[in-house]
């Protein structure tokens, strides 16, 4: 049998506990960080008999605003039901959560597959529900601990079509949610702490096949990294291979992640919806969302990802690679554009035709770019760029980039500039000033730095005449190296050429 001959086809579900002052249906406060076991719980969100839960309003916003940011349709009416199974997290004895009349339904994310072309991965549902409290099993003991500080935190729940097709699609998605909830403020989203989990289910059928029946489906659990989500993709579908080429058959079951060995393993054979016994939940109301809610909270939702790469690439002339950067760093792509004003401010005042005004506007937003993104986050050594942190202001980083446009600083008293500017917050000029760094400009005192190179070169002075132009570069090089950057290129370089040519 041939791989090629079998499709992969893959469907996630992605928890993500939503920033909300309190938990779901309880007043206690909701913090995922707090260490103290048990600190953060009251007889509702630990399940005491004769509680009765009130329904977090922000949480349902969250929820609603995270739909109509990725196209869902928000249901008009919308209930709570009562998800029933037994696991010592679950102190009720079963889940609030939402089955049938979810918020949201429908929606789509949009990522690139192998060939780096866009594929719309589309969204089946998000509804609401509860988290469940945490368990400890401590190393060499028969016991297992209960934290119920996690239980009843709210819990958004997003489903997908089985639209995926690839490990890296997989991530992708996973990726590109992230960032959509936290430009949102809807959720952290932060994997390893585990306010976003990852869930696959994974199948392989006949690519061909005229019926289009599905394979077995397996589910990975509680995925909690973006390299564990591609990493398990990856390794399943190689496992299912090799059983199905073997002569063997996929077991439907739910399997875990081996961080270590970087391999699924099995966990529990795999339960049907149906086996959880849904209802309505008799304590909550059910929901009517009307048309005036849904316009305050579309009015909130802003720039997202997708729309943020589309204008950053148009009005900044940047390659996608770049753009990504300032996507995923927000702090960084807004300094930058605060930064960018400051610049189109200064070409505005040039009196210059339309056409070289923008030009040169281009050429300052990759020197700016450049800067930012190699230099600036060279400098701070791997610590994350925070805006309120960083002491240069985007008035005094925009100058900085005119200097090196105008050539009024070499590349390399730039780099000297740049680092105590952000080690001090002072602005170009009074750097440049007080360190001595100003530019040789003077033909009188470039002309002695020349005759030295000249002197010191013959044979790169003798490799010019004869025709090798690399040879004049190198000359160049030299006169800057002499003058520790300070030479003024364009009249160093008049200056060179002028004695070479006279020779």
């Amino acid at each position: 049998m041939s791989s090629q001959r079998y499709k992969p086809t893959i469907g996630l579900e992605i928890h993500c506990e939503l920033n909300t002052r309190s938990k779901m249906f309880c007043s206690c406060l909701n913090d995922a960080g707090e260490k103290e076991p048990n600190k953060n719980v009251c007889p509702v969100c630990m399940g005491h008999p004769g509680t009765l839960p009130t329904a977090n309003q922000e949480a349902i916003k969250l929820v609603i605003k995270t739909g109509l940011a990725i196209g869902s349709d928000v249901l008009k009416e919308c209930k709570f039901d009562r998800k029933n199974y037994f696991y010592p997290d679950l102190p009720k004895g079963y889940q609030i959560s939402q089955y049938d009349l979810p918020f949201c339904s429908g929606g789509k994310i949009d990522v690139l597959d192998a060939e780096g072309h866009s594929k719309t991965i589309r969204v089946t549902r998000v509804h609401l529900e509860e988290d469940t409290a945490k368990l400890a099993h401590p190393a060499g003991s028969d016991h297992s601990l209960v934290d119920f500080n996690r239980s009843s935190i709210p819990l958004m729940e997003l489903v997908t079509e089985p639209d995926i097709e690839t490990a890296l699609e997989a991530r992708q998605f996973a990726e590109e949610l992230q960032l959509i909830l936290r430009y949102l403020n809807v959720s952290d989203a932060d994997l390893e702490m585990g306010k976003m989990r990852v869930e696959v289910n994974i199948s392989l059928s006949i690519a061909d096949a005229p019926d289009k029946i599905l394979g077995t489906k397996v589910e990975i659990k509680n995925l909690n990294s973006l390299k564990a989500v591609e990493g398990s993709v990856a390794y399943e579908i190689e496992r299912q291979l090799k059983v199905i080429e073997g002569g063997g058959k996929i077991v439907q079951e739910t399997r875990g992640w081996n961080e270590t060995k970087l391999e699924t393993f099995s966990q529990r054979i795999k339960e049907e919806s149906l086996d959880y016994r849904y209802f309505p939940e008799p304590d909550l109301a059910s929901y009517r969302i009307d048309d005036d809610l849904l316009r305050r909270i579309r009015a909130e939702i802003g720039e997202l990802p997708a729309s943020k790469r589309a204008r950053f690439a148009k009005e900044y002339f940047l390659e996608k690679q770049t753009v990504e950067i300032y996507v995923r760093n927000r702090d960084l792509g807004s300094y930058f554009e605060k930064a960018i004003s400051e610049l189109a401010n200064w070409v505005k005042e040039r009196e210059m035709k339309e056409d070289i005004l923008a030009e040169e506007f281009a050429k300052l937003c990759r020197l700016c770019s450049n800067y930012l993104v190699s230099d600036v986050l060279g400098l701070l050594k791997g610590r994350p760029f925070v805006q309120n942190e960083f002491k240069v202001t985007p008035e005094n980083f925009a100058e900085f980039v005119t200097l090196i446009h105008e050539e009024e600083i070499s590349s390399k008293i730039a780099k000297i500039v740049l680092e105590v500017m952000i080690e001090t917050g002072a602005d170009p000029s009074h750097v440049i000033e007080d360190r001595g760094l100003a530019q040789i400009s003077d033909e009188g005192e470039l002309n002695v730095i020349v005759s030295q190179v000249l002197e010191k070169n013959g044979k790169a002075v003798d490799d010019y005449k004869k025709g090798k132009q690399n040879s004049f570069q190198f000359l160049v090089g030299q006169i800057l190296a002499v003058s520790q950057g300070k030479a003024n290129p364009q009249v160093a370089r008049a200056i060179l050429k002028k004695k070479l040519d006279s020779e």
